[in-house]
């Protein structure tokens, strides 16, 4: 598998990250990293950026996070990982 290359991510998870960011909730956000480490962060979503051809969500902190390299996101799971409730941590 090769998640070098970007792969778009569902429109309605898409829709919920543009909710968020116009409220700029702060929020539980859940992710992986390009080496695949697990990050849980908290802070408040600020918007969604295009960069290359990639997407990314934007913190307040000046994270920016690929949108396809999401886990979670405000109790919201992305496309593909609705079925990893039993996997948690509370790093």
């Amino acid at each position: 598998m090769d998640d070098t290359v970007y792969k778009p991510i569902a429109e309605t998870f898409y829709a919920t990250l543009e909710d968020l960011a116009a409220r700029r909730k702060y929020c539980k956000v859940q992710y992986f990293t390009p080496i695949h480490e697990f990050i849980t962060a908290r802070a408040v979503v600020t918007g969604i950026v295009q960069e290359a051809g990639e997407e990314y969500l934007t913190l307040a902190t000046g994270e920016q996070i690929r949108l396809d390299r999401l886990y979670n996101v405000d109790d919201n799971f992305a496309p593909g990982f609705e079925n990893y409730h039993e996997f948690s941590c509370d790093c």
